[in-house]
C-alpha cells in the first residue's frame, strides 16, 4: 500500500477549496506554545485535567508534527525526529490513514500504554507520557455506528482504489448528520459533538473529489457548513479548536478545551495536501484497473474474432 513521503509542501496558505475563513497563523502559534521542550512533543490539551499534564505520542504527536509542517513551523521538524528516533514513528494503526498507510480491515477499541514521565521547566509541572494503541483483542463489530471509523475506513478504500465503496461510506456518514453535527453512537451517549469529527468530514470530501468522484459535488452546502462549524471552534484569543460543541435552541454552543489533536486534525483536514494525494492515488488506481480491463476485453474480443472467422473458413 502507498505510503506517502512524510514531508509535505508549504500549502498552509493555500486556502482549501476556496474556504479562508480560520486564522492560519493563530493555528500556528497555539500549537508551537503546546510543545514541550523536554520531552520534544507536543502536550495534549490546555486545562482539561488529565490531558494537560499528558503527551500522547499517538494520536496527537503524529499529527502535530505533519499538522506543524503544513503551517511552515520549525517545530515540525523536532517533534518528527523525536517520534522516528525513540517511538519508531508513533504509528498506531488507525490515524496512519490520513497519511497514506494501510490499516486493517477491523478496527479495534483503544488502551493507553504510559511509557515515561518528564518534568518540563516551561510549564513546571511533570508530564505522563503516553501511547494510544489499538486493543487487537477487543474489535469494535458496528464501527459504522462512529463517524471516525467511517471517514478512516473510506480513506483505506481510496488508498486499495475503490473509489465506489468510498463513496457509498461518505454518504453513509452523511446520514449520520442531523444539521448540526454528526450524530453518532458517541454523540448520543455523551449529548456533545465532536468537531474532530468534521474535519474528518472536510478531510475525505477533499480525497473523493481529488478521486474524481461527483459526489462531493452533490453536498458542497454541507461542506460549508462543516467549515463554518470548525471556524466557530477556533478560540479567538489562543487560535487553537476547541473539542466540542452542544445545540441550545438550535444554536450551537462551543464547549470543550482546546486541544492538540482536534487542532492538528483541522489543518490537516483544510490546509494539507494529503487529502488531494489520497484521491489522486486512488484515481491513478482506477484509470490503471480501467486500462488493464479494457485491454483484456480487446483481447477477448481479438481472440473471439478470430475463433469465428476459422469457424466460417472451415465451413
Amino acid at each position: 500500500m502507498l505510503l506517502f513521503m512524510l514531508v509535505v509542501y508549504n500549502l498552509a496558505f493555500l486556502p482549501a477549496l476556496g474556504n479562508n475563513v480560520l486564522d492560519e497563523f493563530m493555528l500556528k502559534c497555539f500549537l508551537e506554545s503546546q510543545y514541550v521542550p523536554e520531552a520534544g512533543l507536543l502536550r495534549a490539551a490546555v486545562t482539561a485535567y488529565p490531558d494537560n499534564e499528558t503527551i500522547y505520542v499517538a494520536n496527537d504527536n503524529v499529527l502535530a508534527a505533519r499538522a506543524l509542517e503544513v503551517l511552515g513551523s520549525p517545530l515540525a521538524e523536532e517533534v518528527l525526529a523525536t517520534l522516528n528516533n525513540k517511538y519508531n514513528g508513533g504509528w498506531n494503526g488507525k490515524i496512519d490513514v490520513l497519511f497514506g498507510r494501510d490499516i486493517q480491515d477491523q478496527f479495534y477499541s483503544s488502551y493507553i500504554e504510559t511509557l515515561g514521565y518528564t518534568y518540563s521547566s516551561k510549564f513546571n509541572t511533570t508530564f505522563v507520557i503516553a501511547f494510544e494503541k489499538l486493543n487487537t483483542s477487543s474489535p469494535i463489530i458496528n464501527w459504522r455506528d462512529y463517524a471516525d471509523l467511517i471517514v478512516y475506513k473510506a480513506l483505506d478504500k481510496l488508498l486499495s482504489g475503490s473509489r465506489l465503496e468510498a463513496e457509498q461510506l461518505f454518504l453513509k456518514l452523511v446520514e449520520l448528520w442531523n444539521g448540526y453535527g454528526f450524530y453518532d453512537r458517541q454523540a448520543r451517549e455523551k449529548g456533545v459533538y465532536a468537531v474532530y469529527k468534521i474535519a474528518l468530514a472536510v478531510f475525505l470530501y477533499r480525497a473523493l473529489k481529488s478521486s474524481g468522484s461527483n459526489i462531493p459535488n452533490q453536498y458542497r452546502d454541507l461542506y460549508d457548513k462543516w467549515v463554518e462549524i470548525i471556524a466557530m471552534a477556533q478560540d479567538p484569543v489562543y487560535g487553537g479548536i476547541h473539542t466540542d460543541y452542544v445545540v441550545e435552541k438550535d444554536a450551537i454552543k462551543i464547549t470543550g478545551d482546546m486541544n492538540v489533536e482536534t487542532t492538528s486534525m483541522v489543518v490537516l483536514a483544510l490546509y494539507s495536501d494529503y487529502p488531494r494525494l489520497i484521491g489522486e492515488h486512488a484515481r491513478d488506481l482506477c484509470v490503471r484497473d480501467c486500462s488493464s480491463y479494457l485491454f483484456s476485453l480487446l483481447l477477448i474480443l481479438l481472440f473471439l474474432g478470430l475463433l469465428a472467422s476459422r469457424v466460417l473458413e472451415s465451413k
